[in-house]
């Protein structure tokens, strides 16, 4: 485990890391999301559903800003600044789902 987080690994590995877990992720948001469900009937997906759903789009939103688009790199208050503005999407989101559905 100490290898995958190693500081002196090259860009590409830690690329190819990035992809991995964002792959994982995904993964993860469409069992959450039940997008395997072939029924007639289009009912809500429930507000854990939706929580973890947001949740892997927060993480995921992370790993794009710091590893591709190299945000890793700059100074603290743009990763803060870019954090805080999709946490405040995935809020409003999330208030607005549960605003509809009345959880």
């Amino acid at each position: 485990m100490q290898l995958i987080f190693n500081k002196k690994q090259t860009p590409i590995f830690r690329l190819l890391i990035t992809w991995v877990l964002m792959s994982c992720l995904t993964i993860i948001s469409m069992l959450s999301g039940e997008v395997f469900e072939t029924g007639e009937v289009v009912v809500s997906i429930g507000f854990i559903s939706v929580a973890i759903l947001m949740l892997t789009t927060l993480f995921k939103c992370r790993l794009l800003l710091l590893d591709f688009l190299e945000l890793r790199h700059v100074a603290p208050q743009w990763r803060r600044g870019f954090s805080f503005a999709i946490l405040l999407i995935i809020v409003m989101v999330l208030a607005t789902y549960a605003l509809a559905f009345g959880v």
